[in-house]
């Protein structure tokens, strides 16, 4: 990034970021398609993750080739991911001490997620960690999911921060590219995707025991 930037803001992807929980979301899909007989294609996480709920469903339907609406599988994908949420949600190690650091700096916190508001809703307050963020975000709040650039143009601008101030912290290919398509920097967890998946992104570690609000602050 450009000398001149100052880290104003970060925004946190929630799945896989802020949350464990991409393998529920898998295991709600291994669940969805048992029901039907069929059996969950691990190659379809790559393709799904990151993108909102409405078009990561329609690649699942495309590819078992579902005569199901797309409404309909929707909503039964969110009922099964928010059993999983209440049994077994939990932090991503060390995630929540960043954030808390975050906001002890005096620096904007937001959450920009792909997922629906109301499992958003749901893995925040079970985690109580709602009031750690000063602007949340869900895929149904913007029009364009990511890799468009929507919800990081919208979380800066609502949280009055110039896109170029702004840090990303995501775990998928999908959100990397948005973040980037917005001008921002992007920092990549790679405990969902391969680093070589996520090689458009400023920085990628391992985990966030790698990472600290001056490492962050060296990024921009």
């Amino acid at each position: 990034m450009g000398k001149q930037a100052v880290l104003e803001a970060v925004l946190f992807d929630m799945d896989g970021v802020v949350i464990d929980s991409e393998p529920l979301w898998s295991k709600a899909e291994q669940q969805l398609l048992a029901r039907r007989n069929l059996v969950y294609s691990p190659q379809l996480k790559a393709v799904m993750m990151g993108r909102d709920s409405s078009e990561a469903v329609g690649f699942l339907i495309k590819h078992y080739d579902l005569q199901e609406s797309l409404g309909d599988v929707v909503e039964e994908r969110n009922q099964l991911i928010a059993g999983l949420f209440r049994q077994f949600l939990r932090p991503m190690p060390h995630a929540l001490q960043l954030v808390r650091s975050v906001r002890a700096a005096k620096i904007k916190t937001g959450l920009a997620s792909s997922s629906p508001k109301e499992l958003v809703d749901l893995a925040l307050s079970r985690l109580n960690i709602t009031g750690l963020f000063d602007l949340i975000l869900s895929g149904d709040q913007v029009v364009h999911g990511k890799p468009a650039p929507d919800i990081y143009l919208t979380a800066a601008r609502e949280l009055g921060v110039s896109q170029e101030n702004c840090l990303v912290i995501e775990d998928a290919p999908h959100g990397v590219a948005a973040a980037k398509a917005a001008g921002m920097c992007c920092l990549a967890i790679s405990t969902s995707a391969n680093e070589s998946e996520l090689e458009a992104a400023d920085r990628v570690v391992k985990g966030f025991h790698e990472v600290n609000l001056q490492s962050l602050r060296k990024l921009m």
